[in-house]
């Protein structure tokens, strides 16, 4: 019964552990970044700022009103230079003042209130693209820190399992020990290694806890120090998005596109219409010296027919930065690909290792049942077992890294190649 009821709690416990352990993956780690970057604050605003930008160029089409007052004194004012009898002409006065109220409205001016609003667009959608090549940046980091946690977390499990492989040793031979077959320090070296695995294990849990905290940091996110990390399956495909800043040239040219447009059509005549009504002495009848109501309507037309070529220039101007970027966008593809081609290098290299790394270990493992049985006979000493375990240690901790290796090069392919 009791025996039934330890089993039971035990199985309990096991599962409580499991659902507690919190597993953390290399995507997630991506988009939790994304979304705790701090500059993510900085697209609310930009929206904001476009969207009263856009604004203020639509009043731009809608009538403008204008209220306006002068008063004058002047030292000389129009008469007539003769004089005709009978006839008495009153000059103006020389205190003269009037009061206006004007309106006015944009009827045509090639579009240019249109294309100023795409070009605010234009630029509102660069402005956003430099965030995500901002953060894309941040990804090769996780990638570093997130690896290096699997990485201290398999050198801490072999590492485990080799002290518990010695310690059945070290059980074994006190036995024999006990028995009077075995002198009293045939374990020390044994022992002594133990401590020295035990050290590393120590050493490893700090370096882990670090690089954990760092990795918090940079996701935005408390890490448990007993989460799980699981080294990702990372396929190579052509089928995804491209880099971002590759995104951040085309916008960037069509911004320059649109200026280009804009400025093509600056020159296009302006026609507004326009009335003002007012009071003043004198009105409009200069040879009334009385206060006087008057009004004016009208149109205007406005058109720079001839600016010395500035226009031109300014155009050709704009295509010059056009081909700076492509230049620009041609050495980012020329050093993406020379890193793309590092990391599939890479690649192949750890894969080759991983295929000796399975036969060292195979052999390494003959080597140290042979060795244990000899042990056993007392045909080897303990050092002798000892230096053969620790070969097999080191092969099994080469492996792992590998392992990690070829998994840390294809997910920095994917992001040197991809967003």
């Amino acid at each position: 019964m009791f025996y039934k009821i330890n089993i039971l709690l035990v199985l309990l416990s096991t599962t409580i552990t499991l659902q507690a352990q919190e597993v953390l993956s290399l995507e997630q780690c991506y988009n939790l970044a994304e979304t705790n970057y701090p500059l993510q604050a900085k697209k609310d605003l930009l929206n904001t700022q476009f969207e009263m930008e856009q604004e203020v160029l639509t009043t731009q089409k809608l009538p403008k009103f204008e209220l306006g007052a002068q008063a004058t004194y002047q030292s000389d004012v129009v008469s007539l230079p003769i004089s005709l009898p009978n006839i008495d002409i009153e000059s103006p006065s020389q205190e003269q003042w009037k009061a206006t109220f004007t309106a006015s409205q944009l009827i045509y001016n090639g579009g240019l209130i249109d294309l100023q609003k795409n070009i605010n667009r234009a630029e509102s959608d660069a402005k956003h693209q430099e965030i995500d090549v901002q953060f894309h940046q941040l990804k090769s980091q996780i990638n570093q820190l997130y690896f290096s946690v699997l990485l201290v977390a398999q050198t801490k499990d072999v590492l485990q399992k080799n002290i518990e492989q010695l310690q059945d040793k070290i059980t074994e031979i006190e036995s024999r020990i006990k028995n009077g077959v075995a002198p009293e320090n045939a374990t020390q070296s044994l022992k002594v290694k133990v401590l020295e695995l035990q050290q590393k294990i120590t050493e490893i849990k700090a370096t882990r806890q670090q690089l954990v905290d760092k990795l918090g940091l940079v996701i935005g996110k408390e890490i448990l120090s007993n989460t799980q990390f699981n080294i990702p399956e990372v396929f190579i495909t052509d089928n995804q998005k491209t880099r971002p800043e590759l995104a951040l040239f085309d916008l960037q040219k069509e911004v320059i596109t649109q200026n280009s447009i804009l400025l093509s059509k600056k020159n296009y005549p302006k026609i507004l219409a326009f009335g003002t009504s007012g009071v003043g002495n004198p009105g409009l009848n200069m040879l009334d010296n009385s206060t006087q109501e008057f009004y004016i309507v009208g149109a205007k037309l406005q058109w720079n027919v001839f600016d010395w070529g500035a226009n031109k220039k300014q155009r050709q101007a704009l295509a010059i930065n056009k081909d700076i970027i492509d230049n620009q966008k041609e050495v980012f593809e020329w050093q993406q690909n020379i890193s793309a081609d590092g990391y599939v290098s890479e690649i192949e290299k750890y894969q080759t290792l991983l295929k000796l790394d399975i036969k060292l270990i195979a052999l390494h493992k003959k080597i140290v049942a042979t060795a244990s049985k000899q042990l056993k006979h007392d045909i080897i000493t303990t050092a002798d077992y000892t230096a053969e375990v620790n070969k097999l240690l080191t092969a099994e901790i080469n492996q792992k890294e590998h392992e990690i290796q070829v998994a840390l090069a294809k997910a920095n392919y994917q992001v040197t190649m991809f967003k």
